[in-house]
């Protein structure tokens, strides 16, 4: 009985592992490329894209330094196995980093909107981990992380119309950016349809 208890104490320390290594290693690798992104002159040339941009950085490196400490209490860390997780995590992410494109602020704001989604699903698989396991500090701190990730995405929402409006606008002067109400509006009532 005592060998099945130890296995067992053994299996919930290893996915606790894997998930905190997983979530450290994803903001990590997101705040990274957050950093890079608040220098771009397409960035600093929007001051809400910027504004955001420079949140995203904070919220994203103060989650790391919490997701670190996490992975270092259970035995995790900087080592192998959360080097592992930054390896895949970075092959999700390939597209956040900087790279010479057509309309590059709004691509690098789809972009975003896709890591914080990862960021989101990704706490929420932890907290769901830590309440299975009973880790209620952990759980705490996953669904804080949610919380502060969810606004994100919709702030990312609401500028989007604007933004590829503006683009697109350089290209075609002629182009009716008076649509952005419109396409946000849609946008939202999609997102608050009931499914059916």
């Amino acid at each position: 009985m005592t060998s099945t208890t130890t296995s067992t104490t053994d299996t919930h320390a290893d996915n606790l592992r894997m998930y905190v290594n997983d979530t450290a290693a994803m903001a990590k690798h997101i705040e990274g490329a957050f950093d890079q992104q608040r220098t771009d002159d397409d960035v600093r040339a929007n001051p809400a894209a910027h504004e955001l941009i420079e949140r995203m950085h904070s919220t994203l490196a103060a989650q790391r330094v919490t997701m670190e400490r996490h992975a270092e209490a259970l035995g995790g860390g900087v080592g192998a196995s959360l080097k592992e997780a930054v390896t895949t995590v970075t092959g999700a992410l390939a597209g956040l980093y900087g790279k010479v494109r057509k309309h590059p602020l709004s691509r690098i704001l789809r972009d975003n909107y896709t890591a914080i989604s990862l960021g989101c699903v990704s706490y929420e698989m932890l907290h769901t981990t830590a309440l299975a396991l009973k880790e209620q500090a952990l759980a705490d701190t996953a669904l804080r992380h949610l919380k502060e990730l969810a606004p994100l995405i919709m702030a990312v929402t609401k500028i989007i119309p604007n933004v590829v409006l503006e683009e697109l606008a350089k290209d075609d002067p002629a182009l009716d950016t008076s649509v952005a109400k419109q396409a946000l509006e849609n946008t939202l009532n999609a997102w608050c349809a009931e499914s059916k």
